[in-house]
């Protein structure tokens, strides 16, 4: 299956490359952001995690399709951290995570290129999973148990502005669809969690 997923893959690269070619524009761009802003859950114990903080890098290639139209595959680095205006609560239950992001998002450009706006799907990986901590109650089954699923699917909207040749900003929202909360019946935990965050987003296209 991850053959197949593979060899998708590379002919639908192709297949944008070729049709890049056709065009007068610049075929391909390359584009690193630094972004940081609020992250948001809503579901199960939401409310005690909201508002939190995050941060994130990302590069993108663009790859031109036609005058006002392109795609963008590309890849990212994200922290979050929720309850971030109250990290001196006990218990240790602030949802903190480190995740690896694979997007591809189509971007429509107007105003001659002064302004795009994005939106495609994106697939994270949740290499630093929240976990429960607590602290005080260490024979707790949960205590040090993962919170959060290793996976996350969500939509990613963004406008971007270009007031230069090569300095650009704007804003960026990841819409968490998965819902990323483990469920632990034998300890009478489920429901939902679903991971959110809006950014202000600055960097660099070349």
């Amino acid at each position: 299956m991850m053959k197949h997923l593979f060899l998708t893959t590379f002919v639908l690269f192709s297949s944008l490359l070729c049709m890049a070619q056709n065009n007068d524009q610049k075929k391909v761009e390359h584009s690193i952001m630094l972004g940081g802003g609020l992250f948001l859950e809503s579901g199960y114990s939401a409310q005690e995690q909201n508002p939190g903080a995050m941060v994130g890098l990302s590069y993108g290639l663009d790859i031109r399709l036609h005058q006002n139209w392109s795609v963008m595959p590309g890849v990212g680095l994200r922290g979050q951290m929720g309850k971030v205006f109250n990290l001196g609560a006990k218990g240790g239950m602030h949802d903190g995570m480190g995740m690896a992001d694979v997007f591809c998002v189509v971007r429509y450009h107007f105003n001659n290129d002064k302004i795009i706006l994005a939106l495609g799907p994106a697939i994270s990986y949740i290499a630093v999973p929240s976990i429960y901590a607590f602290d005080a109650s260490p024979n707790n089954p949960l205590n040090r148990k993962e919170k959060s699923s290793r996976f996350d699917a969500s939509l990613r909207p963004s406008i971007v502005f270009r007031p230069g040749a090569h300095f650009q900003w704007g804003l960026e929202a990841g819409i968490g669809l998965m819902n990323t909360l483990q469920q632990y019946p034998e300890y009478n935990v489920s429901g939902s969690l679903h991971l959110h965050y809006l950014a202000l987003t600055c960097g660099w296209r070349f």
